[in-house]
């Protein structure tokens, strides 16, 4: 590897105050350049209505109204040139990026095993899955949905329930006789009712609302529970014990102990009354389900749906087992099936499946182990992305946050009993919840962050150590001064002009010797008086999406959280660095009286009481880590020595020749692949190569302080 061997160009990659400018607008929501024109909005919102309303009971509807919101999407982003990524996340952009790649890997799987007549019916249908991009690119830019999202869920919870007990009580009989089954199936009817009344949990408990709107948001929740319970749909249910777990840890965490424990009380006794309900489908449902599963683990004969899916997994496997890597294609668990027939293994009534009834099993056939790993990785990134509004200040996005977890669990449920995307309606529902919830977050974040009328509650002291930093130590105060309470600057002795421009900002800047990072930074912390102390470097500095942020928390009576991890937006050689290890969110924001710097020469960190809740924002901590590759070599070997001393005081020894490099390789490995800094271009290539440089260096002079003088 050349970087091990001082091969690393020297070039000065400073990035200019332009590159700068634009790498810190792509980390703000607030600096999109203008929003859809309000008549666009007020139409997105109708289509949205009309789709949650009628979407599970008119055929059709759903589809065209997921369609037609993608294609408005693409056009407005295609004639003012907004595709580009500026405001997401990094874990939003992974999503994005999980997205693509499940497609891309469902389509090779299908490309490099003879491309199937099947697998061209199911490619227009998996394409579509793309169109969660333009979708969620454009709803994060409108303001006036959130009212459409609660109101159509409303309505279609108390639609799908009132269908149901139409379809039951005038004794009806359907292609899935007495179950109700919608537009679709029973499955996709009870699974997308169930998600849309448990999604409406927080509109119930929220005392905000008028006693009509939790009223009527109840009365939703148990016409969607009839609806599930009608359709005879269990898989869904499966999920109902995950969503009590989540809802003690979220929404329910910060209730009234009356909410806390009667709300899952209330869920569990729901499930049980639908679970064993004697003049629904369900109970028999449940019945022939525990049945055929006492069967199968007594190795007998399993006869209901629960046995005919064992087979099916059965015969997936076998496909699986031969080519675990690549998988076999779409069409060939088709192929399996039907040759089983063919041999008498199965009976012929199996000729009217197509695949193996669940989607993970699916995504192993059709594309391997990456295919399984792309899914799983799409469905937890969306799952991470909700549950992290948990630790942010901001309370409203949570309870949008909550219809994202409801859902995306409900469908990874239902996925492991059904191949959801090998029907339209899964595909439908699982990308319009996905690119809704994550858009509606946006929004609803911008307009919360956007607000001017708060007043602070806390006060808050900024803390900031340097030495030599006359180039960067500007921009840091000049992004905290006149908002700050209080500015508190300790230099160790610079040489340059790096005090005279802190006095500039402030009046409380002190000359001192140099301790080590972490007794410097508990210098400067025991000067600070603010309730609230934010500590920065001096190559670090906020953007005004990052102090509305702080703001909110600091205008909070009793903030949800004691202290708050603040996400780096690393900057170096001219990239926005938004992956890998450089991309981490160290913890800055904290209550003065609870927290301490550790006493090492070293990457400090603060310390917390035991019983400390600890947050994280979302905007981003702009960090100008090294001011060009020869700063960086000389920084980073620094620190090699620091911590191969502060290791080897500590009683850590390298003895083996070959540990340096080993830890090289693994360090570039986790960075460049595993932390996805190839998502980030060239700069993520660069950073890589160093810190893996970094790590050789450090292994290197512990292995020679291991070996003596």
């Amino acid at each position: 590897m050349s970087l091990l061997r001082g091969r690393v160009s020297t070039r000065r990659l400073t990035p200019s105050s332009g590159d700068i400018a634009v790498s810190e607008s792509a980390g703000s929501l607030r600096k999109l350049r203008f929003l859809p024109d309000s008549r666009i909005g007020q139409a997105v919102a109708l289509t949205l209505f009309l789709t949650l309303t009628l979407g599970m009971i008119m055929p059709k509807l759903a589809g065209a109204g997921f369609l037609l919101t993608s294609l408005l999407a693409i056009i407005w982003l295609s004639v003012t040139r907004q595709w580009s990524l500026a405001g997401l996340s990094p874990l939003e952009r992974l999503i994005l990026a999980a997205v693509v790649a499940y497609v891309a890997l469902w389509l090779w799987g299908w490309m490099i095993n003879g491309m199937s007549e099947h697998g061209a019916d199911g490619a227009g249908r998996v394409l579509r899955q793309l169109l969660i991009v333009p979708l969620l690119l454009f709803i994060r830019r409108l303001d006036d949905l959130e009212t459409a999202w609660w109101h159509g869920l409303t309505a279609g919870a108390l639609i799908a329930g009132g269908y149901a007990w139409w379809f039951f009580l005038t004794g009806r009989i359907g292609e899935f006789e007495l179950r109700v089954g919608g537009t679709t199936n029973p499955i996709y009817f009870g699974g997308v009712a169930l998600a849309m009344g448990l999604m409406l949990i927080p509109r119930i408990q929220d005392v905000r609302l008028s006693r009509v709107t939790r009223l009527l948001a109840l009365i939703a929740l148990l016409m969607a529970i009839s609806a599930s319970t009608l359709s005879g749909s269990r898989g869904a249910w499966l999920a109902l014990p995950v969503i009590v777990v989540l809802y003690l840890l979220t929404l329910g965490a910060s209730q009234p102990l009356r909410w806390r424990l009667g709300m899952p009380l209330a869920m569990l006794a729901m499930g049980a009354a639908v679970m064993f309900s004697p003049i629904t489908p369900m109970s028999e449902r449940a019945a022939a389900g525990i049945s055929d599963l006492t069967a199968l683990v007594q190795g007998e004969t399993a006869e209901d749906t629960l046995g005919r899916r064992a087979n099916m997994w059965t015969i997936a496997g076998e496909i699986i087992a031969e080519q675990p890597l690549t998988g076999a294609g779409p069409g060939a668990f088709r192929e399996a099936l039907l040759n089983a027939i063919e041999d008498g293994r199965i009976d012929e009534t199996y000729a009217n499946y197509r695949h193996p009834h669940s989607q993970y099993l699916s995504a192993l056939t059709d594309a391997g182990i990456p295919g399984l790993l792309a899914l799983l990785l799409l469905g937890a990134l969306v799952f991470r992305r909700h549950l992290k509004l948990w630790q942010t200040g901001l309370e409203s996005t949570r309870l949008l946050g909550w219809t994202g977890l409801v859902s995306i669990v409900v469908l990874a449920t239902m996925a492991l009993t059904e191949s959801i995307f090998e029907r339209n309606t899964g595909i439908i529902w699982f990308s319009l919840f996905t690119a809704l919830t994550i858009g509606l977050v946006h929004a609803r974040r911008r307009q919360e962050l956007d607000q001017t009328d708060r007043k602070r509650l806390h006060s808050l002291s900024v803390i900031v150590i340097c030495k030599n930093e006359a180039d960067r130590i500007g921009r840091c105060l000049d992004s905290v001064a006149g908002w700050a309470d209080e500015i508190i600057v300790l230099d160790s002795g610079s040489s340059d002009e790096t005090a005279e421009i802190a006095r500039r900002y402030t009046d409380k800047v002190e000359i001192t010797d140099w301790p080590g990072f972490g007794i410097q930074k508990q210098r400067a912390l025991d000067r600070a008086s603010g309730e609230w102390v934010l500590s920065l470097d001096a190559d670090e500095w906020l953007s005004a999406e990052l102090r509305a942020e702080i703001e909110v928390v600091l205008t909070n009576p009793e903030p949800f959280h004691d202290a708050y991890h603040l996400p780096w937006l690393t900057h170096a050689f001219g990239y926005p660095l938004r992956f890998g290890h450089w991309s981490r969110a160290p913890l800055r924001l904290f209550k003065r009286k609870l927290g301490r710097f550790t006493q090492v020469p070293v990457h400090e960190k603060v310390v917390l009481s035991a019983d400390s809740r600890i947050g994280h924002l979302e905007a981003p901590l702009n960090h100008l880590v090294y001011r060009d590759i020869g700063h960086a070599r000389a920084k980073l070997d620094s620190y090699a020595r620091i911590n191969a001393r502060d290791r080897f005081d500590q009683g850590k020894r390298a003895y083996l020749p070959v540990m340096p490099l080993a830890r090289a390789l693994f360090n570039f490995i986790d960075n460049y692949l595993l932390r996805a800094a190839f998502l980030s271009g060239r700069g993520g290539w660069i950073m890589s190569q160093l810190h893996a440089w970094y790590t050789y260096r450090k292994y290197n002079y512990l292995r020679r302080l291991t070996s003596g003088p």
